[in-house]
């Protein structure tokens, strides 16, 4: 069967909406009230077609309603008109005189002898309408109509007929039975403003949109608005969407699952100071700088503030910007204009071909859509926007305050995204804390639950707690961990991959068993992280040397670190107070640091006394469930009468080992030992231990010494 034959309009996105253009030799009837677009539509068809045919004239042919020179005085206001064909291929003619004189025959003759005069491939006749009421027999006018579209067809003329029709004409008069094809131009209120839409009624011969289509009219002329038609999901490119981009935030990928497939849509919702825009930008800047173009469509914030909140950020965005790495597209919400807004993003996507794009925010972009089926379709626009890029698109959405248990603005775009990242704060003491859960993201095999979230001077920084690397086999033997006080103590050996407990009170040499422990691994090449909470770092340098080591070349090689829970300048320092954040850091560190590792808390006694029991314990079950791995031992102190005995209970059951340092009854144990005080293994976990108290003193220099042969040959 052949193709029929088309005459394309030029119109933007008109013929797209028509399947590829107008039948020619066709006969249509372009219908609606005065002041919506039929003059300029027709008009601008008109001198289109001139400028792809060169060599053809096009007829315009006015009636009863505006008089020519008006007509052509209007349209030299618009791009499309060429004051060169004007007159010698677009004719205009008025034959307003000869219709109040003559009948409807007469009429048909006099245009046909126009038609064959001038030899038009068009022919527009505005107002048609008005030929229509100085009929007084409608078999008569009905008889016209299909004696000029016979003619006119025969005559090898594509002609359109003008007219100020009302919706209800269409199915009474005789004009639109003969039409081959029928467009309906109308302005409604939709999604809170006055918008021109074009309706395809009726095209012979083609499959055609038959949605009112919304279109706008500028300096260039008429562009319907592509956003219904181009912003249709297409079929899935695997190839495209089973590579995942990063968003290179610190531990939102690993959340993520090591990031997001592109042509995905996240929405990323919370309530306002959660942090949406800080983390949408962050993930643009993150692509920028890895020379991925990132596209930002911001209604609420201008460029200029986004620039002034980069910096505090250290993100230069202008040098982003000036890389043409970055594109920032701003439009004030008092100026949205829904329809024009998405076409516009259409083109600037297409132009740009971002990888990364953000909406900032959805809910300002449509907060004068109230219908929800509306709104569904324009997030769903959206997420095919990015789609068909194969970028990864982040949609923000502005929660309530009062609505805080809502996962976005309208409750609709959650079903629609690929994925929800929720952004929410929590007041605990004095302090608001941030958190980030992932609550949906289709197909990847992400973390559930809520996780902190810290804005830090480098941007969003996500605490989650990735697992430490594992040996490859799980059951392989932990390795040696040799502490010389305990050497007659455990004489079968001790190994890492355990959690240690040391309980004395003040003066019985905790914090100098502590040292000892970090300075032994030091000095048999392994690393050693050492939390300090009761005296500041700077005395416990000065502590530390008494054990004539220098610490200085294990600090520049980071087998050594010391974190500080004093606030001190150009000191690392954490917060006892923030028990998530205190947990991050000690994980963060020790990824940073060299392998083996030995992690000393000196001491758990301010973190007793500051948590209730039972939050201190779940703490301490948290923090050796996540650090204990085969090449770490964890080692903390504390004073026994800080917990009751109950808590004591369930604090011993979180480690392996516990060593007590005390002052004993010598009568009890039948002789002397040297020094004052013992050390006594209470529990040994995985090892074979001697638990009866040994003496030791402390020496300068070296430490706590064990009397290892306290006990001689004696069971």
């Amino acid at each position: 069967m052949p193709d029929l034959k088309l005459m394309p309009t030029g119109v933007p996105n008109l013929d797209t909406l028509m399947g590829g253009g107008i039948p020619v030799y066709s006969l249509n009837i372009v219908a609606g009230q005065p002041g919506t677009g039929k003059t300029i539509l027709v008009q601008q068809m008109l001198f289109n077609h001139i400028r792809s045919h060169s060599t053809s004239k096009v007829l315009y042919l006015t009636t009863l309603s505006e008089p020519t020179l008006k007509v052509v005085r209007y349209m030299q206001r618009f791009s499309f008109f060429d004051v060169e064909t004007f007159g010698e291929q677009v004719l205009y003619q008025d034959i307003g005189p000869f219709i109040r004189d003559h009948a409807l025959p007469e009429v048909a003759n006099y245009i046909l002898t126009l038609v064959e005069k001038f030899q038009p491939e068009v022919l527009a006749i505005d107002s048609f309408k008005a030929i229509r009421d100085l009929s007084t027999e409608i078999s008569e006018f009905r008889r016209f109509c299909y004696d000029l579209s016979v003619r006119l067809a025969s005559a090898r003329c594509t002609a359109f007929l003008l007219g100020e029709y009302e919706r209800s004409d269409i199915g009474e008069g005789a004009e639109f039975a003969v039409a081959d094809g029928i467009f309906y131009l109308n302005i409604a209120l939709q999604e809170g403003e006055q918008q021109r839409f074009l309706q395809v009624y009726k095209l012979r011969g083609r499959a055609t949109e038959m949605v009112p289509t919304p279109f706008v009219i500028n300096e260039q002329g008429v562009r319907v608005l592509g956003s219904m038609l181009m912003l249709k999901r297409r079929e899935t490119n695997l190839e495209v969407e089973q590579q995942v981009l990063l968003t290179g935030i610190s531990g939102l990928d690993a959340l993520l699952g090591d990031g997001v497939f592109r042509g995905r849509s996240i929405l990323l919702s919370g309530v306002s100071g959660t942090g949406k825009t800080t983390l949408a930008m962050q993930f643009l800047v993150n692509g920028a700088r890895q020379n991925e173009k990132v596209l930002l469509f911001s209604f609420e914030e201008t460029p200029d503030r986004l620039r002034q909140m980069a910096k505090r950020y250290g993100w230069n965005l202008e040098a982003l910007e000036a890389e043409g790495l970055l594109r920032i597209i701003f439009i004030p919400q008092t100026e949205i204009r829904v329809e024009e807004d998405l076409d516009r993003m259409v083109q600037e996507v297409d132009s740009f071909q971002p990888s990364r794009i953000v909406v900032d925010s959805s809910s300002v972009f449509l907060h004068k859509v109230k219908d929800l089926g509306l709104q569904r379709e324009k997030i769903f626009q959206l997420c095919t926007l990015v789609q068909r890029v194969g970028a990864v698109g982040f949609l923000i959405s502005n929660i309530p305050a009062g609505d805080v248990n809502s996962l976005s603005r309208f409750g609709v775009e959650e079903t629609v995204v690929d994925g929800t990242i929720v952004l929410s704060t929590e007041v605990t003491g004095r302090q608001r804390k941030r958190y980030l859960e992932v609550y949906k993201m289709r197909a990847m095999d992400h973390v559930h639950g809520r996780h902190r979230m810290e804005i830090m001077q480098q941007g969003i920084e996500v605490l989650y707690h990735v697992p430490l690397e594992e040996a490859a086999d799980e059951m392989a033997t932990p390795p040696p961990l040799k502490f010389s006080p305990l050497n007659a103590i455990a004489p079968s050996g001790l190994r890492y991959g355990s959690a240690w407990l040391v309980r004395g009170e003040q003066g019985m040499g905790k914090t100098t068993l502590a040292q000892q422990f970090a300075l032994e691994g030091l000095q048999q090449g392994e690393s050693a992280l050492y939390i300090a909470t009761e005296v500041p770092s700077y005395l416990l340098h000065l502590q530390m040397e008494v054990f004539g080591v220098s610490l200085e070349p294990y600090l520049q090689s980071q087998h050594l670190c010391i974190l500080d829970t004093h606030p001190v300048s150009h000191q690392d320092y954490i917060d006892l107070g923030d028990m998530e954040r205190f947990l991050y850091d000690i994980e963060q560190h020790l990824r940073r640091m060299p392998k083996r590792n030995r992690v000393i808390i000196d001491s758990l006694t301010p973190l007793a006394i500051q948590y209730a029991p039972d939050e201190f314990i779940a703490f301490i079950e948290r923090k050796n469930r996540l650090l204990r791995r085969l090449d770490i031992t964890l080692f903390d102190t504390i004073l026994p009468k800080t917990l009751n005995e109950s808590i004591l209970y369930s604090l011993l059951n979180s480690y392996d080992s516990v060593l007590d340092v005390y002052s004993p009854n010598w009568g009890e144990m039948n002789q002397a030992g040297q020094g004052a005080r013992v050390l006594q293994m209470r529990k040994a976990r995985g090892t074979h231990a001697d638990t009866r108290p040994y003496p030791y003193t402390i020496r300068p220099g070296t430490g706590i010494v064990v009397q290892e042969g306290f006990y001689g040959d004696r069971s």
